[in-house]
């Protein structure tokens, strides 16, 4: 389906407040290059994520379908996306940025997105470990696979 954008439902000084917020100084210097969404290794996963769209999404003032996206929580923070980009937008400044406006304005409660922070830090736990076990096993002859459903185990007793 093809939705028509009216001119009406745009905020056309979304760009700005997103500017505003810590660390978010440089978003208008985004020349829609693609390298954030080239090094993102979320966007090779999931097709509804794409930093360069988040920033057009932005800059077209498109604030409420964006700050009540799913997308706003996919970002690993791994910063990639940061270090690629040739202009210093800082990414991954920007998602906590919209974030954080899509708490203060209801969009998500703060209990929710506590919920998605407590989760990544668990993936991320968990990637530290797969990696540890792998690298531990004189044989190497692992199938992270396996490795995944022990730790998952072993982490459901912590």
């Amino acid at each position: 389906m093809d939705e028509k954008l009216r001119l009406q439902d745009l905020d056309l000084l979304f760009k700005e407040e997103v500017a505003r917020e810590p660390g978010c100084q440089h978003l208008l210097r985004c020349f829609s290059c693609g390298a954030c969404t080239a090094a993102c290794p979320v966007s090779e996963i999931e097709p509804g994520f794409s930093p360069s769209l988040i920033i057009r999404q932005i800059l077209y003032g498109l604030r409420r379908p964006l700050l009540s996206s799913p997308a706003l929580w996919y970002c690993a923070r791994c910063a990639r996306c940061s270090f690629q980009c040739p202009q210093d937008v800082r990414f991954l400044d920007i998602i906590q940025g919209l974030r954080q406006i899509a708490i203060r304005e209801g969009l998500i409660s703060a209990a929710r997105a506590a919920l998605l922070e407590k989760g990544e830090g668990l993936i991320q736990e968990l990637r530290a470990r797969l990696i540890n076990r792998i690298l531990a096993d004189p044989s190497g002859n692992t199938d992270p696979q396996e490795i995944l459903s022990l730790l998952i185990k072993e982490m459901d007793k912590i």
